[in-house]
């Protein structure tokens, strides 16, 4: 049995796929690692050149596009390991870090789940551990007043952003560029929700996984260098994302407000994707 299953899903990201193994076996550090790569329907050669560099990684082709959840969930079901590991392929692991979270979960049953410092490439901090978010937090962030105000306490306490961590710390969600989970998180909270193409399932996943009596964690001493593009998403990524906003809010909030409080939410999401529709695109980061 492997020490790590590694799930990975890549489309026409083959530069940026070798450099994450690259980084996953020269940070392995003893450990059995297992790799499983999700090739989304890809065309720049990437199956190929994997397999011709580092034949030991187990390869799931997919035959049409499939969602961030779906893929994973391919993995996930087939993986050997105990301890698995969601991840990007725009990623380079720093030495140390696989070994840290892993042992984390090892040395805490009541961990379900364990997060890493995410940096830019010029090394400063990306969103990693976060508290579950609020409606007005949620509101904020969705009209982007967390950029006009990026000090302001209600925004600043869900993404959890410090100089300086004095060690683990518990959160409520965790980036799914970089999460690794316990085999029985999946035996009791589940798998990632596939009606959620992209956007939202991380945080879904979490809520999930405290509801089943897991704690989340925030290791600040594993880090992964994250090489987020910034590129226009187009009409098509304004659809998934408003999807997956409206599903979120149905699936944990809705059910807790009143008749009011749920027209005002759904208007505001259909505001916000008629107004997104209409600039032509979304910009992911």
């Amino acid at each position: 049995m492997a020490d790590i299953t590694i799930s990975i899903v890549s489309n026409n990201n083959r530069e940026l796929l070798l450099g994450c193994l690259d980084s996953i076996y020269g940070t392995a550090e003893g450990l059995d690692v297992e790799v499983i790569v999700i090739d989304n329907v890809s065309s720049d050669g990437s199956v190929g050149a994997i397999g011709e560099r580092f034949p030991q990684v187990r390869f799931i082709l997919n035959e049409k596009k499939e969602g961030f959840s779906a893929n994973h969930n391919k993995a996930l079901r087939v993986a050997r390991a105990d301890f698995m590991f969601v991840l990007n392929d725009d990623t380079v692991l720093h030495p140390g870090s696989l070994k840290a979270m892993r042992d984390f979960l090892h040395d805490n049953p009541q961990a379900g789940a364990v997060g890493c410092m995410l940096l830019n490439p010029d090394g400063t901090p990306q969103r990693t551990g976060m508290r579950r978010p609020t409606l007005f937090a949620a509101a904020m962030i969705s009209v982007g007043l967390h950029r006009l105000f990026p000090n302001n306490p209600v925004t600043a306490g869900y993404f959890n952003i410090k100089p300086d961590y004095a060690g683990p710390e518990e959160v409520e969600s965790i980036n799914a560029a970089a999460i690794m989970v316990k085999r029985e998180v999946l035996e009791k909270a589940g798998y990632l929700d596939e009606g959620f193409f992209l956007f939202c399932e991380d945080v879904d996943w979490c809520i999930r996984m405290r509801e089943a009596g897991f704690k989340l964690y925030f290791l600040p001493s594993a880090k992964i260098t994250h090489y987020r593009g910034a590129s226009t998403g187009g009409r098509r990524m304004v659809v998934i994302y408003h999807k997956s906003l409206f599903r979120f809010y149905r699936k944990h909030y809705a059910v807790k407000n009143n008749l009011l409080v749920n027209a005002v939410a759904y208007m505001a999401i259909l505001l916000r994707f008629l107004a997104y529709w209409l600039y032509g695109g979304v910009r992911r980061k």
